[in-house]
């Protein structure tokens, strides 16, 4: 059989790191381990996708396995199942939760597929290391004063899992206010949300390796203006600061208010050194704190990292250092 038409298969990012829920302050009935990409398909022919499987090793094991077929496969494509050599297709948030303390190591992919006009059988398979992370920085959380919720991070549900090669650990903050709410009246109105002008802090020492201002705030309940990330999508974070602390580790902080940024690119910050205020710059619905860790200071280019917090309360527990699980209300200890 001809072998002339031919799939092949990337992953976003070529190495995947995993998160290690082995101590997270919530109850939990097994340690838990975390990770995602998306998965090209390109073809040099027109090709017909019929199905995926997904392998998750531990060592030389098989430790997990996960399989969409035909329109199942369409959930994470936006209902495409066809590759042209124009048009390739991705396969997006491939997300994996799963309960072990082994070690992961590699991811393969397999695809199956048939050229449309010949019906030629077609396949693929690649294996993609999964790595661990281990955190140099002491980071506090950038944030003091009262009870803050973790609105997104470190499950399935957070968004910000569409982009894994920045953001696939970030965490969103709102703070709370006594009534145990994110925002006073109708929460209409930037001022009326308790996270509105709130300081943002360095959790760490560092220099500042980038500093955008000047991109205005978002009203609540009013659409973001997606024309602002028409030509550089890295906007999409809004007025935005970025801290590298050595050792390949950076925080990336997003939605500032505009006019708030305290800081200078190239400039040396100490931890706790007020950064900016919580705003509603870029994409944003409302009021919070975006904060992430990455490789560099480049969205989209640097890899995001798993992140441990140091010093803050959970449920009433003091956690010297830890993971937040996402919808968690923390206080933070300075």
């Amino acid at each position: 059989m001809s072998d002339k038409f031919r799939i092949q298969l990337e992953t976003s990012p070529a190495e995947i790191y995993v998160a290690r829920y082995f101590k997270l302050p919530y109850p939990q009935l097994v340690p838990m381990q975390e990770f995602v990409c998306d998965v090209g398909i390109t073809a040099n022919c027109t090709a017909i996708v019929t199905d995926c499987v997904w392998r998750v090793f531990a060592g030389d094991d098989v430790f997990a396995v996960r399989q969409l077929i035909n329109e199942g496969l369409m959930s994470m494509t936006g209902g495409e199942v066809s590759v042209s050599p124009e048009v390739g297709l991705a396969l997006r948030r491939c997300y994996f939760l799963e309960p072990t303390v082994l070690e992961l190591t590699r991811l393969r992919v397999s695809i199956h597929a048939y050229e449309r006009e010949t019906r030629q059988v077609l396949s693929a398979q690649l294996d993609v290391p999964l790595r661990y992370f281990e955190q140099k920085t002491k980071l506090h959380l950038p944030m003091k004063d009262g009870a803050w919720y973790a609105i997104m991070g470190a499950d399935w549900t957070d968004l910000h899992k569409a982009d894994p090669v920045s953001q696939a650990f970030a965490y969103d903050f709102v703070k709370l206010g006594p009534d145990g709410r994110m925002y006073a009246n109708d929460g209409m109105r930037n001022q009326d949300h308790y996270a509105w002008e709130q300081p943002v802090l360095a959790p760490a020492p560092g220099k500042v390796l980038l500093a955008r201002d000047g991109m205005p705030d978002n009203e609540p309940g009013r659409p973001p203006d997606f024309s602002i990330i028409q030509e550089d999508q890295r906007l999409i974070t809004g007025n935005t600061v970025v801290i590298g602390h050595g050792h390949g580790e950076c925080s990336y902080f997003g939605h500032l208010r505009q006019g708030s940024i305290e800081v200078a690119e190239g400039q040396y910050v100490r931890r706790g050194q007020v950064i900016g205020r919580v705003g509603s710059s870029g994409i944003s619905p409302g009021p919070h704190l975006h904060y992430h860790l990455q490789t560099g200071p480049n969205l989209f280019v640097d890899q995001g990292l798993p992140v441990q917090f140091s010093q803050f309360i959970v449920t009433g527990d003091f956690i010297e250092q830890g993971a937040i699980p996402s919808r968690a209300l923390v206080t933070p200890v300075w």
